[in-house]
């Protein structure tokens, strides 16, 4: 008996005889054999292997190939634990929730070399999201994923971080339009990037990995920022700005791609020191007018944001 029939077998008896939640449960459907009890079944296999009439170098590699095993299917189970972990609630992660079944196949194979704790936990974000859209992931991210090392993750999450609240506001003061966007200006802050682990090499790597466009000439912009006025709001300080020529804002020398938007998703940002001033000098570089104190201040309060006039 193989040690995957094992581990099918051991999985089943274990759902039927456990309490387990319905949540579990419905996993079986697309993620078995990720979630079975694997431990169990891989010892079963060892002690068939130790009973056995094989020759003593037969039995060494098989015990060896079952302790590969089993590595692989703890970071396959890992993986998939963490993604019922963050997925919203109601999340569908049985067969009906029209996952495709080779993309989840290629997507599992991978996973079973994702050892790192922080790496997993980019896996199971997405397929968390996978189960939540599927089809959200681009074609190339299972390919994207296996070369994302951790310090290609620590580079995009600084890139994710560097982000600021895009408000553009009617005449009365009313919120026409909001998102947040990310404003990476590199090409003359070059020191300040190298600083926080963003170098010419590293951008470049990013890109050939598939995640972003850098553009370390001219950069790129956001069209079509129609209003009366444009807040930007940034490590808690808002900026007033005008003067948008052909109304569009220029966002730097990054652009995200449809990988890199999928990863962004599920990528924690954070606080960025000096963050700020270098958002105002690119602004302003590019011949964007940046009042000396806005007239206006923001206020977030968990998805809600409130503009309020200043006095």
């Amino acid at each position: 008996m193989g040690l995957s029939k094992i581990v099918g077998e051991t999985a089943l008896e274990l759902v039927k005889s456990d309490n387990v939640q319905n949540k579990a449960v419905g996993l079986f459907g697309m993620l078995f054999p990720y979630m079975g009890m694997e431990k169990r079944a891989v010892d079963l296999y060892i002690e068939e292997i130790e009973k056995s009439d094989l020759s003593t170098d037969a039995k060494m590699i098989s015990l060896f190939n079952a302790k590969k095993t089993l590595k692989k299917l703890k970071n396959q189970k890992r993986v998939a634990e963490i993604a019922t972990e963050n997925a919203k609630e109601g999340t569908d992660f049985s067969e009906s929730a029209k996952v495709d079944e080779e993309w989840l196949d290629r997507f599992m194979d991978a996973a079973s070399f994702v050892s790192s704790e922080e790496m997993q936990l980019v896996w199971g974000k997405i397929l968390a999201n996978e189960f939540e859209k599927p089809g959200c992931n681009p074609p190339n991210m299972i390919r994207i994923l296996s070369e994302f090392t951790s310090s290609y993750a620590n580079a995009f999450r600084m890139l994710c971080s560097m982000r600021v609240l895009l408000i553009i506001l009617e005449e009365d003061g009313k919120i026409n339009d909001e998102m947040w966007i990310n404003i990476i200006a590199f090409t003359n802050n070059i020191e300040y990037m190298k600083e926080k682990g963003l170098s010419f090499v590293t951008l470049n790597e990013l890109e050939t990995l598939g995640v972003i466009k850098f553009d370390a000439s001219a950069g790129y912009c956001i069209n079509r920022i129609e209003g009366q006025k444009v807040l930007v709001y940034v490590n808690g300080n808002t900026l007033e700005v005008s003067n948008l020529k052909g109304n569009a804002i220029p966002v730097g020398n990054v652009f995200f791609t449809s990988a890199g938007d999928a990863l962004r998703d599920i990528t924690e940002p954070y606080t960025i020191e000096g963050y700020e001033e270098i958002v105002k000098k690119y602004l302003i570089s590019n011949n964007t007018s940046v009042l000396e104190e806005s007239s206006y201040d923001i206020v977030i309060d968990g998805e809600q944001t409130q503009v309020v006039k200043k006095r």
